[in-house]
């Protein structure tokens, strides 16, 4: 990715949290977080009439890194309707997840999680979009989980 302005929204945009950074889209917004574990929400523009493709960062206290891996892919299960799973590997030092779920209000979504631990913290980073849309934000989502990194970490 370069610097410049994209017209389409998908360039960089630096964000910086305590805990960690990673480049947005340039255009997404950012919406207040409900509040922890949730740590960053974003969104691509939209009219508000179809799904908004998200990126979601999620940071929690953990005690065991695989405990609380099986214990992310157990809530996906237990809280998506429809869940399936896709696609599981490992990546990196953690875990990448494909997925795809219903959403009663706006139908079918794919999506993909990043999941790391870092000492006593375990993080998220789960990128979605309605299931027509994915394949054109497939890119687009590996480049932002790509370029998460803690704060004080080696980039």
């Amino acid at each position: 990715m370069t610097g410049t302005a994209d017209p389409a929204g998908t360039g960089p945009r630096p964000y910086g949290d305590p805990e960690f950074h990673l480049a947005l889209p340039e255009h997404w917004e950012t919406v207040e977080p409900p509040g922890p574990p949730v740590a960053l929400i974003a969104v691509e523009p939209g009219d508000g009439e179809t799904f908004r493709a998200n990126v979601v960062v999620t940071a929690e206290d953990i005690t065991d890194a695989g405990q609380w891996q099986q214990a992310v892919g157990r809530a996906l299960a237990d809280h998506l309707q429809e869940y399936l799973l896709v696609d599981e590997q490992p990546a990196g030092d953690g875990v990448r997840r494909l997925f795809h779920h219903i959403l009663p209000e706006a139908g079918a979504v794919t999506a993909e999680q990043w999941s790391w631990t870092a000492g006593h913290r375990g993080f998220t980073v789960t990128a979605s979009a309605a299931t027509f849309d994915y394949d054109a934000k497939a890119d687009l989502f590996a480049a932002v989980a790509d370029g998460f990194r803690l704060q004080g970490a080696a980039t």
